[in-house]
């Protein structure tokens, strides 16, 4: 196989995945998650089974990557918390994304999938094995008082200033961010 022929593979393999997870999340705004089956999530978005599970190995494994995905979009644009000292501009800008592209954690939450995002993220947060075991605590201290003020404030649809959260958080949470 030629390297234009890898290309375009990882090319319609990246769009299949993308497809998926709009799919999911489009059919999470009217449906129940758990009534949604594979069957209609390749439907919806144009691609058949196999390209689902040559990708994913179930409809958990599909929404956990959404969450995934996401998360990881954001920390591209924002950096990680975890260093020496998160600066509160660090959770302004957190908030500020979260504000802004809110839809897909309302259908999450909407649909009483907030353990399976605290679950996902905490995955994140423990993502090396190189983590010190007090650390690791950590991690999952700051994960948790996040996600649970991240699920309070959409749910209250986002009436708290980005500016006062933030400042909270860095206030609050920065302490477990090493």
């Amino acid at each position: 196989m030629t390297n234009i022929q890898n290309k375009h593979n990882l090319n319609q393999n990246k769009i299949v995945c993308e497809s998926l997870r709009e799919a999911i999340i489009i059919l999470m705004e009217s449906n129940e998650y758990s009534k949604i089956t594979i069957t209609e999530i390749c439907h919806k978005a144009g691609v058949s089974r196999m390209a689902f599970y040559n990708n994913y190995s179930s409809k958990d494994n599909l929404l956990k990557q959404v969450i995934f995905f996401q998360t990881n979009r954001l920390i591209d644009q924002i950096g990680s918390p975890f260093r020496e000292k998160t600066p509160k501009e660090w959770y302004v800008k957190l908030f500020e994304y979260i504000y802004i592209n809110n839809k897909y954690l309302k259908i999450i939450f909407n649909s009483g999938l907030k353990f399976e995002y605290l679950s996902a993220i905490n995955d994140l947060v423990l993502h090396s094995t190189e983590i010190a075991v007090i650390d690791r605590y950590l991690r999952l201290m700051w994960a948790g008082g996040m996600v649970n003020t991240i699920i309070y404030w959409v749910e209250s649809n986002l009436k708290a200033p980005v500016q006062d959260l933030a400042q909270f958080c860095f206030n609050n949470l920065s302490v477990w961010t090493k």
